[in-house]
């Protein structure tokens, strides 16, 4: 399988990062473990579709002064602000040797119990943790739902089937997705002690009027 590629540039260490996030280039470095670490910069726009495609799990060609680094997108800060990308750590690998990376979870299909116990389904884990080569790391791992039809079912790591070249790293027991009955809300009623309970006080015409008369004498 080609793989897919990214360019990028040397980047000057001592540069303005402000002045080059202006010029929508994303500052970034590159490092692994016997490998050079470079300062880089790559296109915003160029990334942002890239990383939309194949987010954290897939490898890609990072193309600096004509060589082609096999990477992974190992971590993307945010500004706060914006919610734009403000700084990404590539990783980069060996072809030949396992790596261990975070493969997104994502559920397909709706489950019965939504619709016959006005259920929800919640996904408890988002990632699933996993060690392979690099050419078998899955896009994604997709949860079929259409298989939870009752209040109280769901799916473990342990139900997972990636094949053998995927050994998966996080706990078997723990819960990917659980199905729930929806709690109704119901307000509560604050009762109020009795030595705190008091009749509303209601003047009457007259005694308003005296206290007026009172005031103006």
């Amino acid at each position: 399988m080609e793989l897919l590629e990214l360019d990028a540039q040397i980047r000057d260490k001592s540069a303005n990062v402000k002045s080059l996030r202006q010029q929508r280039v994303i500052p970034a470095v590159c490092y692994g473990k016997g490998y050079e670490n470079r300062s880089i910069g790559v296109d915003y726009q160029s990334f942002r579709k890239l990383f939309n495609k194949i987010g954290s799990s897939q490898v890609f060609n990072l193309n600096v002064d004509g060589q082609k680094l096999p990477v992974l997108v190992h971590e993307v800060s945010y500004n706060p602000m914006t919610d734009e990308f403000n700084h990404i750590d590539f990783l980069q690998i060996n072809m030949k040797e396992e790596v261990t990376a975070s493969v997104p979870v994502e559920l397909v299909g709706e489950s019965p119990a939504i619709k016959m116990y006005n259920a929800v389904v919640t996904l408890i884990k988002d990632e699933i943790e996993v060690r392979c080569m690099p050419m078998d790391l899955p896009p994604k791992i997709e949860l079929d739902v259409t298989k939870l039809e009752n209040i109280g079912d769901a799916i473990r790591i342990s139900d997972l089937q990636l094949g053998n070249k995927v050994e998966i790293l996080d706990d078997l027991e723990e819960t990917l997705v659980s199905v729930s009955a929806v709690e109704e809300y119901k307000e509560e009623e604050v009762e109020v002690p009795d030595d705190i309970k008091a009749e509303p006080v209601v003047a009457s015409a007259d005694k308003v009027s005296e206290e007026k008369e009172e005031k103006a004498d």
